[in-house]
């Protein structure tokens, strides 16, 4: 697991453990995706969870799933991505007005020729926060889902604020907060190690503790394991 550098699945909690079992079929390419009208992935959840930096990975994944380097014999969850510059997402942060035409446009354009320089000969797009569009935005986003060589990728803090046509064409992927907090030991050890700590020296029970005040953020977890780890002597790593 590596907690200040994500790069596999597992170095993310998920609440819903079948939801991860699904991205895993899909890196495992166990599940075709696109397929059968689902060209997209929708995570959602609350604050601080993860969702926009898995978003941002999901891409990087599956072209090492397309890539034919992975050794599908080993657990998917440990697939790592490669260097961000091997994948072209096009990314929307949504809300300030970005306009329909501009979306339409961009993903008209993208599928109009084929993606030679991906693996899986698909485009990729990423629309943070996609609630924040406007109603006619989400329209005419929905229209484009069913174009071929596109794959999308959503996050969203309010799954009811999405049109449902969005909705019904995505994988749904639940990142909330989980009630255990021995589920977050092994990421803040994790941490811990990438400080180059020893074991131990930040004991279980505080990372337990600092687990339940993050109330499921891992971007709240992460700072005060690392915070935790500074005042034990720990060095972020350059």
């Amino acid at each position: 697991m590596n907690g200040l550098t994500p790069n596999c699945l597992d170095d993310f909690l998920f609440s819903n453990a079948a939801d991860q079992g699904l991205l895993k079929l899909i890196l495992g390419r166990k599940l075709p995706f696109p397929f059968n009208g689902k060209s997209g992935i929708l995570l959602h959840g609350t604050w601080g969870t993860g969702k926009s930096t898995l978003a941002k990975l999901l891409p990087e994944l599956l072209e090492t799933a397309y890539s034919g380097t992975w050794d599908n014999t080993q657990q998917v969850g440990q697939m790592a991505a490669p260097e961000a510059s091997c994948t072209q997402t096009e990314l929307f942060r949504c809300g300030g007005g970005l306009a329909s035409p501009v979306i339409t446009q961009k993903v008209v354009t993208h599928n109009a020729r084929l993606n030679i320089w991906h693996f899986s000969k698909h485009s990729y797009f990423l629309f943070d926060e996609v609630d924040r569009l406007t109603t006619g935005a989400q329209q005419s986003l929905r229209s484009t889902m069913d174009l071929k060589r596109c794959m999308f990728f959503f996050t969203t803090n309010y799954l009811n604020r999405i049109d449902s046509g969005i909705v019904n064409r995505c994988h749904l992927v639940e990142m909330n907060q989980i009630t255990s907090p021995a589920a977050y030991l092994p990421l803040g050890q994790s941490i811990l190690r990438d400080l180059g700590m020893a074991t131990g020296v930040v004991t279980d029970a505080t990372l337990a503790g600092l687990a339940i005040r993050a109330r499921g953020s891992l971007r709240d977890y992460n700072h005060s394991v690392m915070m935790a780890g500074l005042a034990q002597g720990g060095q972020v790593p350059s």
